[in-house]
């Protein structure tokens, strides 16, 4: 949608968002846009050595003039939404947000875009493979299940 500042707001008490946070800095690079802040924290605490405080999002939104945020999960994502309505910053007009998991985002007040991983498919496959083994001494397979987007109007294209 034509969004070049884009930050990332995850946990740092989570696998899956360490697992984000890495493949969001590597796809930045590859698409040759900014790195405009480090991936942000939305867990006061969640390290065990903080080397520096968790910066609050809109703050952080308005000084690097980021026009999306990814956010991980969506539970933070509608907490986000609430602080970025809080500064003033309206979702989509000023900055899009996106959220990761797709639990509750169609719950809130504002319905949010998400990156939905394939939950039941990874289940199945999961079985799948474990019944294959067990069963047949199958071989080591990698099976790779991509997530789908669901857009429900948080994003906005940028010009």
């Amino acid at each position: 949608r034509g969004h070049t500042r884009i930050l990332l707001a995850a946990r740092n008490d989570s696998p899956t968002a360490r697992t984000i946070r890495t493949a969001f800095v590597a796809l930045i690079a590859d698409l040759g846009l900014p790195l405009i802040a480090e991936p942000l924290l939305s867990s006061a605490g969640a390290d065990p050595e903080p080397t520096t405080p968790v910066p609050h999002v809109p703050a952080v939104v308005r000084a690097t003039g980021a026009t999306a945020v990814l956010a991980h999960s969506d539970v933070d994502a509608l907490n986000l939404v609430q602080q970025l309505h809080s500064a003033g910053l309206r979702v989509p007009d000023d900055v899009s947000v996106v959220a990761y998991d797709d639990v509750i985002a169609g719950l809130g007040g504002l319905e949010l875009t998400t990156v939905a991983p394939p939950k039941r498919e990874v289940g199945r496959e999961a079985i799948a493979l474990l019944l294959d083994r067990v069963e047949r001494g199958g071989p080591v397979r990698h099976v790779e299940l991509l997530p789908g987007l669901v857009d429900r109007g948080s994003t906005r294209s940028r010009e």
